[in-house]
């Protein structure tokens, strides 16, 4: 088997608990209602995540030292509170997402990890960290977007997840490959 047919897409992420879904569902509909005219495809409720790093096309000594760095990530809970629905990372993009107030504790998660990864020879990232969770992708329209949550939508993250990304027919799939639950410091 050679390297190509052997590597696998992945990125380390944050889920979103169902409950958020479920939240999140609701001004999904909204979106509906008020861009009828526009053609909107929704991010699959289970492939809903907030990026912490994208690894892009990885051979299997990389998936190792990807799998070890997430299994070795040692962090708190994060709570986090979505407050906007809008265009990213733009005002003219067709990318929708939920955009979470900034939050320390992800900052020091994001940073931590990125670390990690660079010690373990994958390359740094230049671009800022942006968190947000992606709901839609919407064509054929340039209207003013942005959607308060009121109220704004909690949320506690408890799990950093290795996801694989399948193209399986017409989309993607992504697959939790290894998973570490974060908790509070042992004294």
């Amino acid at each position: 088997m050679n390297e190509h047919t052997s590597s696998k897409r992945l990125f380390i992420a944050l889920p979103i608990p169902s409950a958020v879904n479920h939240s999140l569902d609701k001004y999904c509909r909204q979106l509906d209602e008020h861009y009828e005219s526009s053609r909107i495809r929704y991010t699959p409720v289970n492939n809903r995540h907030l990026t912490l790093a994208f690894l892009g096309q990885l051979g299997p000594t990389q998936v190792i030292d990807a799998t070890e760095v997430v299994q070795r990530i040692q962090h708190t809970p994060i709570h986090l509170k979505l407050t906007v629905i809008e265009r990213f990372p733009d005002a003219q993009s067709r990318i929708i997402t939920a955009l979470p107030e900034p939050s320390n504790p992800l900052s020091a998660l994001h940073l931590q990890l990125q670390q990690a990864l660079e010690q373990r020879g994958f390359p740094g990232t230049t671009r800022p960290f942006r968190p947000h969770v992606t709901l839609a992708r919407m064509k054929y329209n340039n209207e003013h977007l942005t959607i308060a949550l009121n109220p704004p939508i909690d949320m506690m993250v408890s799990e950093v997840i290795l996801y694989e990304s399948q193209r399986i027919d017409t989309s993607n799939t992504y697959i939790p490959r290894e998973q570490t639950v974060l908790n509070e410091p042992t004294p």
